[in-house]
């Protein structure tokens, strides 16, 4: 019941955080005052190529953005975003992120509309983001359609709308977002705007989990431990689990844990079982800091 409680936990975890967070299009600008210092992303750049390179790089992009290149100025966007040869400026990002929407560049539609449902470098606006996701969903864009499902199913910018979200979500793992995939088997997991069916759902987070959402390993993991839409199998739970916790999914490595203490598809190791749920509260889990008398680090 334990390793159940904790999936429900993470799951929860994850719609809270507004996987509006960039997935696949690179470095979006974060909430940050302007001049901000550059990202770690922009330091580690720095790092490789130096200083001098990137400069010369950014010269190039806001070059190529003056002819009417789209993709350069959606790179010109990013520099600016992650402060990468040139000074952060995240207001200067949103704006070269619009230039390279307007014509139609999806990944700049995305960061855009990231932008305006966060307030980053523009005046917070969920509408607008929403307008953003749909027209880069429209287009057949993943990543579009995956926030557009985000924002219907958490009423970004618009009521709640279960269904529609399922439909976005639907579009995007068909043409292969995990986090689409991973937020379809959900749907389908808790009958959320689908009739419920474990045995899709189970399905769809093993798609996930092979397209590297590690969630969705160990909710999978959960099902075949379970035997819920699936033949119960608990070795195969036990490689899922070990899957997630090995990418620092907190649930993962409390089931993990768990199967340990109890022996469940797994010889039982009692000193390897107190390991993972120490791992799983040292990742902020508070199922397994509970399970230990501690209590959970800060994120």
């Amino acid at each position: 019941m334990m390793g159940l409680r904790a999936r429900e936990v993470f799951h929860m975890f994850r719609s809270l955080v507004l996987s509006l967070t960039l997935l696949g299009a690179p470095g979006v600008a974060h909430e940050a005052p302007k001049q901000a210092a550059p990202t770690k992303e922009a330091e580690k750049a720095e790092a490789f190529f130096g200083h001098e390179e990137l400069v010369r790089q950014f010269k190039l992009h806001e070059t190529g953005c003056k002819k009417g290149n789209p993709m350069e100025c959606f790179n010109l966007g990013l520099a600016y975003a992650q402060g990468v040869g040139v000074a952060r400026d995240e207001a200067r990002a949103a704006t070269f992120f619009k230039k390279a929407c307007d014509k139609d560049y999806l990944d700049a539609c995305n960061n855009l509309g990231i932008a305006y449902a966060q307030g980053v470098g523009v005046k917070k606006d969920p509408k607008q983001a929403l307008t953003l996701f749909e027209k880069s969903c429209k287009a057949d864009d993943a990543k579009g359609c995956f926030n557009a499902g985000q924002a219907y199913a958490s009423g970004l910018g618009v009521e709640k709308d279960p269904a529609r979200a399922v439909t976005a979500f639907e579009k995007a793992c068909g043409r292969g977002h995990a986090d689409g995939c991973f937020s379809l088997g959900i749907a389908y997991a808790n009958g959320n705007g689908v009739n419920k069916d474990p045995a899709r759902a189970a399905t769809l987070l093993s798609q996930a989990c092979d397209a590297g959402n590690m969630a969705s390993c160990n909710s999978v993991g959960v099902s075949y431990m379970a035997g819920n839409g699936v033949t119960r199998d608990m070795k195969r739970a036990v490689a899922l689990f070990e899957k997630a916790c090995d990418a620092n999914v907190a649930g993962g490595c409390l089931n993990l844990g768990i199967a340990h203490k109890q022996g469940n598809g797994v010889t039982k190791n009692p000193e390897r079982s107190r390991e993972l749920i120490q791992k799983a509260c040292g990742l902020g889990l508070a199922p397994a800091c509970q399970a230990l008398g501690t209590a959970p680090k800060a994120p």
